[in-house]
């Protein structure tokens, strides 16, 4: 059932309309950067399903038809392996699929579900809705309706369902399906900010990693051909995973905005001081570009990179590779762009590597920890400023703050930034305690990471510490212990 009945076609151009004036011929087109072509179980191409992947096309972003190919391919697997057309669908079918994504197991994990409830109600709303767009391209009115709701009288019953969101100056009410065969949405703890004593634990991991003789035998044997490339690529992998945390936490970025950076734009980072973010979920085949000014130390950090960057793909080539990174900030241990898939993966088994196995903790809760932090402080500085209450904040006074942190987090509405108001309203009331204490523990962030990265180079050139600096990182850690126990318990930074 979850095979992916699909490949991605590259870059598309298809005329939508033409106009034909005196002076010519005008003809409408529209780009589809990545297509996902789907065909049925027997390798045919399943026609109905590219059509409503490319009627849709227009109204997504990034990888959502992917994601919606994806999820639709149970319903394309179901019909080709029951033999049963599309327009013959009933709710005994409905029925029997959502039966069939529930009880199957996960590949990796045979005593686990292969997907939560609400996967699966995702699947099963993904499928209504195409059903519903078959029907009104390609169901005679004559007929027996393919899907409605109950007063149709239609082979699947379906009903419909108001959702009012209602927040700030804008009312948006939409309207969503159910089915009987949906099971019950499966209640989860909202994502929160990655807690520090997290990353600090992925950072020590991410340098035990890039040292060969903590590595097991078994994996200096399957990389060991070649020495001097496997430093190379243990030094790389050190210096991407490192340089990839201190993004996050520094910028809020999307991971699709991360692995479309371009080293072209920050050649000359130490005079711009300027970081260039191709700004996602704009519908847009270009990302609209923001730029965030950084200090002197952070555009430090970014140069340090691309130095480390340059120096593996020369150690490729030394190795006899021919390396083709482009443009793309990071790469995979080849040398070529590394997909934002894979560079999920990656963080997810550094977590794990690190204890955090079960644990949730991705790269998206990096973006959280910004954004709570950026909204709270604007927040703070707003009140400082108007003298205002929370009884006497308005729906404008905090559209004004939220702009200002989507110019930073790269969001075209402030509409969905509206519940970190909440969050942010939740946690002030401890910031006149922790303020300093937060001050000391962002020093301390940056600190702990330029430790990790002395060690790293001292004892890769082959020095050891000095006998009196040995202890250092444990010993910053018992100097601030106070002031983290303290901010732990209530800044927002630091919940998991």
């Amino acid at each position: 059932m979850s095979t992916q009945l699909f490949h991605v076609l590259p870059e598309m151009t298809l005329p939508v309309s033409g106009i034909k004036h005196d002076a010519g011929t005008h003809v409408t087109t529209q780009i589809i950067p990545a297509f996902p072509f789907m065909y049925w179980p027997s390798d045919k191409p399943c026609e109905p399903l590219n059509m409503y992947l490319l009627d849709i096309a227009h109204e997504v972003t990034g990888d959502s038809l992917k994601t919606y190919a994806a999820e639709l391919s149970h319903l394309v697997r179901y019909c080709g392996e029951k033999d049963v057309g599309i327009e013959n669908l009933t709710n005994a079918d409905i029925h029997e699929l959502s039966k069939e994504l529930q009880e199957e197991r996960s590949h990796r994990h045979p005593l686990e579900r292969a997907r939560n409830d609400n996967t699966v109600r995702g699947i099963l709303s993904r499928t209504i809705r195409f059903l519903l767009w078959y029907q009104e391209t390609f169901i005679l009115l004559l007929r027996t309706p393919l899907i409605g709701e109950q007063k149709v009288s239609p082979q699947i019953t379906v009903k419909r369902v108001k959702n009012d969101q209602s927040r700030g100056n804008n009312r948006q009410i939409e309207y969503f399906y159910t089915h009987a065969a949906m099971p019950s949405s499966e209640s989860r703890e909202p994502k929160r900010p990655i807690a520090r004593p997290i990353i600090e634990d992925i950072q020590r991991c991410i340098y035990r990693l890039s040292i060969l003789e903590e590595r097991s035998a078994r994996f200096i044997q399957r990389h060991g051909n070649d020495r001097d490339l496997l430093l190379a690529q243990l030094e790389y992998m050190r210096a991407r995973r490192a340089f990839m945390i201190w993004m996050m936490m520094r910028t809020g970025l999307r991971p699709s905005e991360l692995v479309q950076m371009s080293v072209k734009d920050h050649e000359n980072i130490l005079t711009t001081k300027t970081l260039k973010i191709p700004t996602k979920k704009r519908r847009k085949v270009t990302a609209p570009m923001r730029r965030l000014p950084i200090l002197l130390d952070a555009a430090t950090v970014v140069y340090r990179y691309l130095l480390s960057r340059t120096a593996y793909c020369d150690a490729l080539r030394k190795a006899g590779s021919e390396p083709a990174p482009g443009t793309a900030f990071f790469l995979t241990l080849e040398g070529e762009p590394i997909k934002k898939t894979s560079l999920e993966k990656d963080f997810e088994r550094l977590a794990a590597q690190a204890g955090y196995k079960g644990v949730q903790a991705c790269l998206s809760m990096f973006r959280h920890r910004f954004i709570t932090y950026e909204v709270t402080v604007h927040l703070k500085e707003f009140i400082y400023k108007s003298g205002k209450s929370r009884q006497m904040m308005t729906d404008i006074d905090y559209e004004s703050i939220l702009k200002r942190v989507a110019a930073k987090t790269g969001h075209g509405s402030v509409q969905s930034l509206w519940n970190y108001i909440d969050l942010a309203w939740e946690e002030l009331g401890v910031w006149t305690l922790t303020d300093k204490a937060l001050a000391r523990l962002q020093a301390f962030d940056q600190l702990f990471t330029d430790g990790l990265l002395l060690k790293h180079e001292l004892e890769s050139s082959g020095k050891r510490l000095p006998k009196e600096l040995q202890p250092f990182l444990d010993r910053l850690g018992e100097i601030l212990a106070p002031a983290k126990q303290h901010i732990d318990g209530h800044d927002p930074l630091a919940k998991t």
